[in-house]
């Protein structure tokens, strides 16, 4: 049987390298061949690939922009792709906006989100704005302007509206610290500090044919801004999932989205960030059962639903080499 070419996006990056391992490891891999994309050579995951395509810098102009949709769709169309996934934050605006048009000329099924959920993702205002105005459980939140008629409980979170890894991310404990805060980040937003970091939850759900299909709740200590140790269990406070579900199914992504959120003193789930994409902890995620990526394959390709079982227990990541010889 001819293997079936799937794309992946940021080779280099750690949403790529997740993605391509949770492939490798998979029960379709023999059935796979892999073709990255990055813009840069020489990544990890590009040994792991058949063939790694170096693509346009789309932060350089608008001009770059349509070179990049143009290599995107000629590599798409020579190397017959049939499903893309998009493992780089800053790719995923543009391939919601030409999803549509990369789909009608190619095999491929893109997978990324609609514009409105890329968007309302990748602003936490907005994500604040739509938990609230979708009567969903979400951490009072305010911009600059709307602090002067807000009632202020300290500590707060001052963060960018637009950030990644908790940079820029602050806990205030009075207004001096608050306006010191605010000036030093760009475009930020003051939120509620929600729970402790102990009650810090990554969550995950699968989301196709207008359903959610599958969710994942894993508890979480972080290094640098990422996840560094997992645990799941059985007995997680059930509120979580149907919290999840609940936003999810109002959300509407398409396929993989992951969800931050903490636990508050009175047991209350609230979401502090969407990324509408999959999560760097997806390889993580299989560990415990929780395939996505196969899952989502299957459905595409095949048209079937995978049944998998979750296991307890506790992933630790750390750093590994990789050699490639010379020759």
């Amino acid at each position: 049987m001819d293997k079936i070419n799937i794309g992946v996006t940021g080779t280099g990056s750690l949403i790529g390298q997740a993605i391509i391992k949770s492939i490798i490891r998979s029960d379709l891999s023999g059935q796979i061949t892999l073709i990255g994309f990055d813009y840069f050579g020489n990544t990890v995951g590009a040994f792991w690939c058949k063939r790694n395509y170096i693509l346009p810098d789309i932060l350089k102009s608008p001009v770059i922009e349509r070179e990049w949709l143009a290599f995107v769709i000629r590599h798409l169309q020579d190397n017959d792709i049939r499903v893309l996934f998009v493992g780089v934050d800053f790719e995923l605006p543009l391939f919601a906006k030409y999803k549509k048009a990369i789909e009608q000329e190619t095999e491929a099924i893109v997978m990324v989100s609609s514009e409105d959920v890329i968007r309302i993702a990748d602003d936490k205002y907005l994500t604040y704005q739509f938990l609230k105005d979708n009567s969903l459980y979400h951490p009072q939140s305010w911009l600059p302007s709307e602090l002067k008629s807000a009632e202020l409980h300290f500590p707060l979170i001052v963060k960018p509206r637009k950030g990644a890894r908790s940079v820029g991310v602050s806990k205030v404990e009075n207004e001096d610290q608050l306006n010191t805060a605010i000036n030093a980040v760009k475009d930020p937003v003051i939120q509620e500090c929600i729970g402790t970091e102990e009650t810090e939850f990554t969550c995950g759900v699968i989301y196709l044919n207008n359903a959610v299909k599958k969710a994942i709740v894993l508890n979480r200590s972080l290094k640098a801004g990422n996840t560094f140790i997992s645990r799941y269990s059985e007995n997680f406070p059930q509120i979580i999932t149907d919290y999840l579900i609940g936003a999810a199914s109002v959300l509407k992504p398409f396929g993989a989205c992951n969800f931050q959120l903490r636990i508050d003193k009175n047991g209350i789930p609230k979401i502090f960030e969407i990324n509408g994409r999959h999560s760097g902890t997806t390889y993580i995620r299989s560990l415990f059962g929780f395939r996505e990526v196969e899952y989502i394959l299957n459905t595409l390709l095949f048209d079937r639903e995978l049944d998998f079982e979750l296991r307890e227990g506790t992933v630790v990541r750390y750093y590994d080499e990789f050699f490639t010889s010379e020759k």
